[in-house]
């Protein structure tokens, strides 16, 4: 799975991207670990700021049906 979403202006810039993979362990049970950057910030004359965020995410769903 990839999911990633970005935003450029003027003023600064900020990406969301991850990258992950999804097992279904069972029918009602499923469970993704993957990969997850945050980057950006923002350059002006009173203003200077930027970061990088670099994190592991596991989520786990499970289907009340």
């Amino acid at each position: 799975m990839l999911d990633a979403d970005a935003l450029a202006a003027r003023q600064g810039r900020a990406e969301d991207v991850l990258i992950a993979a999804t097992i279904k362990l069972t029918n009602n049970l499923t469970a993704k670990a993957g990969y997850r950057l945050l980057d950006g910030g923002v350059a002006n004359a009173s203003v200077y700021t930027y970061s990088m965020l670099h994190y592991g995410v596991v989520e786990v769903l499970i289907n009340l049906d």
